[in-house]
């Protein structure tokens, strides 16, 4: 979800590992068997992290919300985890900076909103693993 590589570089990755596989004249080792099932994993990943970004943006819209109402400033809303994720840690440590009763409910709404959006990222893996044809 706050991935901090760039899909290229996660595609640019996978294609290494693919490419090192391929190009490979003896039977797959162990490990390279380990490393190709490592990509299609990524790929797979990589695959729900693109389509997630409508969820990404309603959740920076909830916490910027929350922390408006808190009087705690605001947060830029993006559809990009990279970009949100550090937001997010500097918003949160407003608000543990904050001794207010406003600002530790704020902080426990945002948690709130954080686990939703993992559980998330989580069902849209989970369909994809079962949608996933068995060999």
């Amino acid at each position: 979800m706050f991935n901090h590589l760039t899909p290229a570089e996660v595609v640019i990755a996978i294609g290494r590992a693919a490419r090192d596989a391929a190009r490979g004249n003896a039977e797959a080792s162990e490990f390279s068997r380990g490393q190709l099932l490592s990509a299609y994993s990524c790929a797979r990943h990589l695959a729900v992290e693109l389509g997630f970004g409508a969820d990404v943006r309603a959740c920076a819209a909830d916490v910027d919300a929350i922390l408006r109402d808190a009087n705690a400033g605001p947060l830029e809303v993006t559809d990009d985890g990279g970009r949100l994720g550090p937001l997010l840690c500097d918003a949160l440590d407003r608000l543990r900076a904050d001794t207010s009763l406003a600002a530790s409910e704020a902080r426990t709404q945002i948690q709130a909103r954080l686990r939703a959006l993992a559980d998330r990222e989580v069902e849209l893996l989970a369909a994809v693993i079962e949608r996933t044809p068995k060999a």
